[in-house]
């Protein structure tokens, strides 16, 4: 398996501040073309959020790999350190004709206030959608959202939803209440995987920086790096190409046996659409474009689900600025980037494992024979 080339304990940062500090800094080291697109929102110090992009390479490249970190805010510390590899291990030996586009902080107000959600309680990889068109509908979702806004956070009241939720899944079934819980949802702005009901600010930056750098690609790979789902340390590639596609062939050859297709049924992920990295397919429609998420085990489904349900009313209900609160910020780190040292190095190994492979797949393939 290919070496880092860099430390874990010097790639995994602890706060927003340190990740975005040291991805500018060695992004600039490497020749990096920076270019930092400022929210609105500031983090809990004051600090300024920015979705910062990272270019290198030739800039008329066919051949780019497009890296991003912090669709899910909370997910940012990994997909931070991943990055980071990617600049010691892939940036100053880039192959000929490729080029790497590096948007780190792609919902910088979650990774600031360790959340999975932007500032409107957003789900942005829910979000990626024509809001001109009827939204799909989740009406499965509204029996779960009667449960997960209880009128107060105690001990009692905590073991009282997860016994329902529980009992609901077991009614149910595991995938029928996946979908309903995480599939998203556009009804309740105070729920989980809230889809919003317009393009929010993270996926109109994105959008428009696809159209900036992209359009003289011929081949595309968007690696968008994520956690919480799956055996604790396994890194799942997760892919939603249509069964029969060049784009999921080309990703199952690339990337090997831990890839997994929603259209083939091998992957337990849910959703109901509105993917970030999809989007890249209508925004870059003279490329083959090739997108896969990395999904890095950690604890528990049932574990993951209590820091979302605790971070959620929070935010809803209690008070963010409070000891509960700092309490559901922790539990969101253990859920989503554990501070064990054999985590954290096996999942930086193998996301620079995967640049890697990325970008020996794109060269290895003949641009003659692509359409267009």
């Amino acid at each position: 398996m290919t070496s880092p080339g860099i430390d874990p304990t010097l790639a995994y940062s602890g706060s927003y501040i340190e990740a975005r500090q040291r991805f500018l800094r060695a992004a600039g080291a490497a020749g990096g073309t920076l270019t930092s697109f400022v929210h609105a929102s500031t983090g809990p110090q004051g600090e300024a959020l920015a979705m910062d992009v990272a270019w290198l390479g030739p800039r008329d490249a066919p051949r780019v790999l497009v890296v991003l970190a912090g669709t899910h805010g909370i997910e940012g510390f990994q997909g931070s350190a991943a990055q980071l590899g990617a600049l010691h291990q892939h940036a100053r030996q880039l192959p000929e004709g490729c080029a790497m586009l590096l948007v780190h902080g792609v919902n910088p107000y979650g990774f600031a206030w360790k959340r999975r959600v932007n500032e409107d309680n957003i789900d942005i990889n829910r979000n990626q959608l024509d809001f001109s068109l009827p939204l799909k509908v989740n009406d499965a979702y509204e029996r779960v959202h009667a449960m997960i806004l209880p009128p107060d956070w105690s001990a009692a009241t905590v073991d009282g939803l997860t016994q329902a939720l529980d009992a609901y899944i077991a009614e149910v079934g595991p995938k029928a209440a996946a979908t309903a819980i995480s599939g998203g949802q556009h009804v309740h702005a105070d729920g989980i995987f809230f889809g919003g009901r317009s393009l929010c600010w993270s996926n109109r930056t994105l959008n428009q920086l696809a159209r900036d750098w992209l359009q003289q690609a011929r081949v595309v790979t968007v690696v968008d790096h994520h956690t919480g789902l799956g055996p604790f340390g396994h890194t799942e590639l997760i892919c939603l190409h249509p069964a029969g596609s060049l784009a999921l062939a080309s990703a199952r050859q690339w990337l090997g046996a831990d890839l997994t297709s929603k259209a083939e049924g091998d992957t337990s992920t849910a959703t109901l659409g509105g993917d970030v990295r999809g989007a890249f397919v209508g925004l870059c429609p003279k490329a083959l474009v090739v997108t896969v998420a990395p999904e890095v085990g950690t604890v528990s489904r049932m574990e993951v689900r209590q820091a979302l349900l605790a971070d959620n009313w929070v935010y809803q209900r209690g008070d963010p600025q409070s000891a509960l609160g700092d309490a559901a910020r922790a539990g969101m780190m253990a859920a989503f980037c554990p501070a064990d040292a054999g985590w954290r190095s096996k999942a930086l190994q193998r996301a620079v494992e995967i640049h890697g492979l990325a970008l020996r797949g794109m060269c290895a393939l003949d641009l003659a024979t692509l359409p267009g």
